[in-house]
């Protein structure tokens, strides 16, 4: 690791002693207000809408695997796992570890969080995404612990504008996508619509997707305010694991599905009204009533049981705040709050399998109160120099009712009605100090937490006690540099983490409340325009995950042993992309995608050697309204594995996708 570190220094260095000039990015995610990137202490990456639209993203990895220290596994259809500076996470800890927002809202209450979460949010009709990479700022509480992602919604435009995209390969995928904006009655509005048909490339694994999203703007007196409406629903047909060792260098076994009766049925509805009062030049208020609706069933093909999940909830919640700025001190005072009606049912049809047994699992419903007071202060320290202190606490309150028999049904244990309180805090520090016009310096020492989700806490198995688990935190450090120097834009960031009551389940199935793991790594992004028609950029990232304890069972490849790497954490991450623009109406870009290898399994017996793909794009402007596009993606036809795994005794994969062409064209009237 000091080898890397010394030669990521030694980069900088080099591009330090050049001449600089200025360029200053916009991000609203760290305070839910425009602020420039570089006054920000902390890492915040920003794909916007141009970037998207370049993407046209048929899976959220494809755009957001372009970020430093983000790994985004694809399983099937929809689906994916995600990493921000972690292991590729599942279950509960996948679900609760990362925060995913719509404006700043968050997309499912903090416990009732969907691991498969990003299908939910509305990327295809983002007008940008913003990722936080470690803990969150002090606006947001459980489940910004290794990260979060932004959806921000298109603003209105002030003159009428429409929008046809339509997309689609020879695979049977076809995306049709349609936009619309301009003024209304007393304001701006802006109506976009996502549909998707893909047939898949293996056997039953197709999915139908509809996504609508409304925004209207408008002043009212004093008030700004922002009103953003979604929809979203999938049906899709689910493809299993493949195994075998290997098994994903098979052409043909591939393309098959192991499991044709797994799907996933999802339905979401939000709702949020943003108001704003500037009550003079120091002071802002701001409102954030919301409202959300969700609903999702699917088979758990990825267990021997195969049981039936259907779950869902419905909450409301208010997000306010309180900014101003005295002399050389601003604050921030803020409060949420959020009540949430939630059930899970869980049911095998099937036969018993070992301790997976045939029948009713669980049937519960948990009522959650979250009530989160927070506050930060920036201080000048200088005029290069700037303090920023906060702290977060997040109680959440969780009423339990069982709707079935308590007690031990082969490996899942029922637990009799109760009542649990968990409460975190969450300090924040960070330094930032402008090295010069085009050059920031930046340190932070953040905690990230989160409450158990309902399932870590409800849906109990044979070794463990009702009432044990404890909230999961996350101490971290990190040191950076971003600016810009002779035409390079750049961000250098290290970090080190250490998280402690890491809920998890082991190979076996079986749950683990009290984990330890420990995360350090360095992330380099950077854009270089090389002449006038050629661009590059990249981001890579090295990083080391390891646990931090031991749990040792009778398997060498399900066992736990302190100081050993985690399973699904690749050492080393990298996307670079050659940009050619012979003219103003042409683009072609060449990316390459590097995937390290990991162990598959928490032993660290078997491993996937990992996996570089390169994906071709173009764009073409044949008039001032109408463009196409198209790219090829696996380029060499690599046979290459989404996501490697190693569970109940087999190896497992999630194969990627073989050379496929997309071609897009997109028709805009203003």
């Amino acid at each position: 690791m000091k080898k890397h570190f010394s030669l990521s220094v030694s980069i900088i260095s080099f591009m330090y002693a050049q001449s600089v000039f200025a360029a200053d990015e916009i991000i609203v995610t760290a305070t839910r207000s425009e602020m420039k990137a570089k006054e920000y202490a902390g890492s915040v990456s920003v794909l916007n809408q141009h970037q998207l639209e370049i993407i046209s993203a048929v899976h959220p990895a494809e755009a957001l695997n372009e970020i430093a220290g983000v790994n985004i596994h694809r399983n099937s259809g929809q689906e994916h796992l995600t990493a921000i500076r972690s292991p590729v996470l599942t279950g509960g800890a996948g679900a609760g570890s990362f925060l995913y927002l719509e404006d700043g809202v968050p997309l499912r209450s903090a416990g009732f969080s969907n691991v498969n979460g990003l299908f939910e949010g509305a990327l295809e009709l983002a007008g940008g995404v913003e990722v936080t990479k470690g803990p969150g700022s002090v606006l947001y509480g459980s489940n910004a612990v290794h990260g979060l992602i932004n959806i921000l919604s298109q603003t209105p435009t002030e003159t009428s504008t429409y929008a046809l995209d339509i997309l689609g390969n020879d695979d049977g995928y076809v995306r049709l996508k349609t936009s619309m904006s301009g003024e209304a009655l007393s304001g701006r509005y802006s109506l976009a619509t996502s549909f998707t048909h893909d047939n898949g490339f293996r056997e039953n694994s197709g999915f139908d997707q509809q996504k609508i999203q409304l925004r209207y703007d408008q002043q009212a007196g004093d008030w700004s305010l922002k009103t953003l409406a979604t929809f979203q629903n999938l049906n899709q047909e689910t493809a299993g694991f493949i195994k075998g060792v290997d098994a994903y260098k098979n052409r043909v076994l591939s393309l098959t599905n192991p499991n044709p009766e797994a799907f996933r049925d999802g339905k979401s509805i939000r709702l949020a009204v943003h108001l704003n009062k500037q009550i003079n030049s120091q002071t802002n208020l701001s409102f954030i009533p919301y409202a959300r609706w969700v609903d999702l069933t699917f088979r758990r093909h990825f267990v021997p049981g195969k049981a039936l999940e259907d779950s869902g909830h419905k909450s409301i919640g208010l997000l306010a705040s309180f900014e101003g700025t005295s002399k050389s001190i601003a604050y921030t005072l803020g409060f949420d709050s959020e009540y949430t009606k939630g059930f899970l049912r869980e049911f095998q049809p099937g036969p018993s399998v070992f301790s997976f047994i045939q029948g009713e699992h669980f049937d519960y419903e948990v009522n959650a109160t979250v009530l989160s007071p927070y506050t930060q202060l920036r201080f000048n320290l200088g005029a290069k120099t700037k303090l920023n202190l906060g702290a977060r606490a997040d109680y959440t309150h969780y009423d339990y009712r069982n709707n079935i028999n308590s007690g031990q049904f082969g490996r899942f244990i029922r637990i009799p009605d109760q009542k649990d309180d968990y409460l975190t805090i969450s300090p924040k520090i960070g330094l930032v100090h402008v090295i010069n016009n085009h050059i920031t310096s930046y340190v932070r020492l953040a905690r990230g937490s989160r409450a158990p989700q309902i399932t870590d806490a409800y849906s109990l198995q044979i070794n463990q006690a009702a009432g044990e688990i404890k909230p999961e935190t996350i101490d971290s450090f990190e040191l950076g540099l971003k600016g810009n120097i002779n035409t390079v834009d750049f961000e250098l960031t290290g970090f080190a983490m250490k998280k402690d009551n890491f809920f998890f389940r082991n190979a076996n199935g079986f749950n683990v409340e009290d984990g330890k793991t420990e995360h350090i790594g360095v992330e380099l992004s950077f854009n270089a325009p090389l002449t006038n028609i050629l661009e590059l950029s990249g981001s890579f990232t090295l990083a080391n995950h390891t646990y931090a304890f031991s749990d040792i069972v009778t398997s060498a490849s399900s066992s736990i042993i302190e100081g050993k790497q985690i399973d699904t954490a690749p050492n080393t991450l990298g996307f670079m992309q050659l940009k050619v623009s012979p003219s103003e109406a042409l683009n072609v870009f060449l990316k390459w995608q590097h995937m390290g290898d990991y162990f598959t399994d928490p032993g660290n017996t078997a491993k996937y050697t990992g996996h570089d793909i390169f994906t071709l794009r173009s764009t073409y402007k044949l008039g001032k309204n109408i463009s196409i596009y198209g790219r090829v993606d696996n380029l060499f036809d690599t046979a290459y594995a989404d996501r490697a795994d190693f569970a109940f005794g087999s190896h497992r994969y999630f194969p990627g996708r073989l050379r496929t062409a997309f071609l897009g064209v997109k028709i805009q009237t203003n």
